[in-house]
């Protein structure tokens, strides 16, 4: 399960909701793609299955158990909140909710990595 800090990252993003539009994207592919990267290694998910869903996504995490059904949620709704409001246009994304994602998107593959079985898989430098 996630732990209180990252759960208080994902707060923090949701609260600054307004942010630079290509790290706060960026952020979500890397979420995601972590996310896969779990799955594909826990036995959860076979490496060509497409999820085309963000929050499909998000609730198969959830039921692979690497985090509880609310952060999952709450991660699907912050999505849908940056999709609504920055990717359509409808809002402009301050330097401050850019940070806030880059934050909990680092500690979150921090987090997802570290409690994986083959943490050597990861190549990043985070």
């Amino acid at each position: 399960m996630v732990n209180d800090g990252i759960r208080d990252d994902l707060a923090a993003a949701e609260r600054t909701f307004e942010e630079s539009p290509v790290t706060i994207e960026s952020s979500f592919v890397a979420i995601e793609r972590s996310i896969q990267f779990r799955l594909i290694h826990d036995g959860a998910m076979a490496a060509e299955e497409i999820i085309s869903s963000h929050r499909r996504l998000y609730q198969r995490g959830s039921r692979a158990g690497l985090y509880d059904d609310r952060f999952g949620e709450e991660l699907a709704d912050l999505w849908n909140q940056n999709r609504t409001k920055t990717y359509y246009r409808l809002g402009i994304a301050t330097e401050e909710q850019a940070e806030a994602m880059h934050q909990f998107a680092t500690n979150f593959h921090r987090h997802l990595v570290s409690t994986s079985r083959v943490k050597h898989e990861c190549v990043c430098e985070v």
